[in-house]
């Protein structure tokens, strides 16, 4: 029997249903399913995606992707995305995902409606739309992987951002900020562990010692200053003018030296503080450059690698991008694909033999070198990503570039924007 279920608009562009198919007969039985555009659709079928998921146990597996403009064209009532068959008194439980392309999509798209109904025949159908009340997370995680956006393979399994400029940009603190990916198990600091956004300023908001504490340079201090958990730069954006949305002192040179500093522009609002989340960061470090991969990173990150008596792990709001983020940010490129700027040591990618590594990551500031939060196990040396592209260990007193990053607390959604510069997506709680 025929069965139809209407989808409601959603200006991010993507639409999904939950749909159980029926076999109550007695014997085998044949179904078709199809997408129909309401009449108030206003979006053209050529930029949809779909993606066709199956229940297998309680996650819910692709069986069907369909690229936009491939199976439109076939049909003229709809887009078929499943015609299969069914044993006797069984059950299918589907999620259908509709998604607008984002490399087609233009500015004027948002004021679009995406309005589709799901149709099938041959046996009993019941639908229900299960998009209510997605979080941001969720709402990425939907995209699953695309040429923008990769699994990172770590015991984690975090979905990130990769090439040169993805449409991850979102509208965050009245500017620009870009979403690194979600992620996995986080911590908020109570044990509790979650699946959460995590992202970082596009602009940096000024060239600042990591800490100011220590005098000499390499491993020569009297005061060691590579712990991030009393880094003067952590106090500024935790707790000071950054923090505050006002003026103040950075740390800026040995000694104590500072600069002076103003953030009645670019602070934090409230708006945005109510947005952020505690995590526990991770803080373990390297105690080598030269030979750590990608996937090296990410565990070391993790470890208890540190300058002696200097902790492995800090609860707070704002912190920095790690080595690892950096890495897999890369989608390579035509001569050196990313499967292999993954496995070349990252100190190495400075060489122009590699230049896809570099040139195809989004997090690579050119002419600038920009802090991580990774140290080593010395007392006076800190992870940077420098100008030429490599990460390196340098000393924390330097005026390297800051770029905040954060994890967005977990019911964040994303309310509207198709994530491009010039219509980032927008959060709300």
């Amino acid at each position: 029997m025929p069965m139809s279920a209407d989808e409601t608009a959603l200006y991010l562009g993507t639409c999904d249903y939950k749909l159980s198919v029926q076999n109550t007969g007695s014997l085998k039985g044949a179904y078709t399913l199809k997408l129909v555009a309401n009449e108030d659709n206003t979006i053209e079928a050529s930029k949809l995606k779909v993606v066709l998921r199956k229940q297998e146990g309680e996650t819910f597996q692709i069986v069907g992707g369909y690229e936009q403009g491939k199976i439109v064209s076939e049909l003229s009532d709809g887009i078929l995305i499943q015609d299969d068959e069914m044993e006797q008194n069984t059950t299918t439980v589907y999620s259908v995902s509709l998604i607008i392309d984002d490399s087609l999509a233009t500015d004027s798209d948002t004021s679009k409606v995406l309005s589709y109904k799901i149709e099938g025949t041959g046996l009993v159908h019941e639908s229900q739309d299960i998009h209510t009340d997605k979080t941001a997370a969720e709402t990425i995680l939907s995209l699953g992987e695309t040429s923008a956006l990769a699994y990172d393979g770590t015991t984690d399994n975090n979905l990130r951002y990769i090439g040169a400029d993805p449409n991850n940009y979102v509208s965050f603190n009245n500017e620009l900020w870009r979403i690194i990916g979600v992620f996995n198990n986080i911590d908020d600091g109570t044990g509790k562990k979650e699946t959460r956004l995590k992202i970082i300023r596009n602009e940096s908001i000024g060239s600042y010692s990591w800490d100011n504490k220590a005098s000499g340079t390499g491993t020569s201090t009297s005061v060691v200053s590579n712990d991030w958990s009393d880094s003067t730069l952590q106090l500024v954006l935790n707790e000071g003018a950054y923090w505050n949305q006002t003026t103040g002192e950075c740390p800026l040179g040995a000694n104590g030296s500072t600069t002076a500093c103003d953030f009645t522009n670019n602070g934090l609002t409230e708006e945005a503080k109510s947005m952020i989340g505690n995590a526990l960061w991770n803080l373990g470090g390297s105690s080598t450059e030269d030979d750590v991969t990608t996937s090296m990173f990410y565990e070391r990150e993790r470890g208890t690698t540190v300058y002696s008596g200097h902790t492995t792990e800090w609860i707070g709001k704002i912190g920095l991008m790690y080595p690892s983020d950096y890495g897999y940010a890369t989608s390579g490129g035509t001569t050196t694909d990313r499967e292999t700027c993954l496995n070349k040591e990252l100190y190495n990618w400075y060489d122009s033999s590699v230049s896809d590594c570099k040139n195809n990551d989004w997090l690579y500031t050119a002419g600038s070198s920009k802090w991580t939060l990774t140290s080593t196990s010395y007392n006076n040396l800190m992870f940077g990503v420098d100008s030429n592209g490599r990460v390196y260990d340098c000393n924390p007193l330097n005026g390297n570039t800051s770029f905040p990053t954060l994890y967005l607390k977990s019911n964040v959604k994303i309310s509207g924007g198709t994530g491009t510069s010039s219509n980032p997506f927008v959060l709300s709680l």
